[in-house]
């Protein structure tokens, strides 16, 4: 089932509340800057079957957090990698990751940083797309070769997590989400 709102712009909403774009072109997701733990890059979304796709469901599921939530870190088991090369994003965003996020997060945002970080005995990588549709990459910033981004200041909206495997070898991982560091 879907909602058509008039917001300005076309958009359909389905029942799990994440925008969809009737065009195919990610769920007005854009290209943008990736910027996290010290890593740059931009890239173009296309929505296609080589490129991640923010609209899809995640592939570990979904949570609303709000600014100071207690349950903090707030932790999911994932499966690193996929098929898809997240170099594709350009910049330093690498690793491979699926094409649907790991994980969505909504989050209404407070005076706390939000800091996405993974810890995983393999080679994890991290990909954000974050509620302005900016790209937000990281590999190693986390220790060793844990992954980390910190938002200091973050924004409420949607953030969608891949968790990669930097050498395409994925296995488990642990995400975490927490305001503490």
């Amino acid at each position: 089932m879907r909602i058509i709102l008039a917001l300005g712009a076309l958009a359909i909403i389905g029942l799990s509340g994440c925008v969809e774009d009737p065009y195919g072109y990610g769920g007005g997701y854009g290209p943008g800057p990736a910027y996290g733990g010290g890593g740059y890059g931009s890239g173009n979304y296309g929505g296609g079957n080589g490129a991640p796709d923010p609209s899809a469901r995640a592939n570990y599921g979904e949570e609303y957090l709000e600014s100071g939530f207690d349950d903090d870190p707030y932790t999911v088991q994932v499966t690193s990698g996929g098929d898809i090369d997240a170099s594709s994003l350009g910049g330093e965003c690498v690793g491979m990751i699926s094409r649907a996020p790991d994980f969505q997060l909504t989050y209404d945002a407070g005076s706390l940083p939000l800091t996405f970080g993974v810890s995983s005995y393999q080679d994890a990588t991290l990909v954000i797309n974050g509620p302005d549709g900016s790209w937000y990459c990281d590999d190693d910033s986390g220790g060793g070769t844990d992954p980390e981004v910190s938002f200091y200041r973050p924004q409420s909206g949607v953030y969608d997590v891949w968790v990669g495997a930097f050498d395409g070898d994925g296995g488990d991982a642990e995400l975490f989400i927490t305001e503490l560091q």
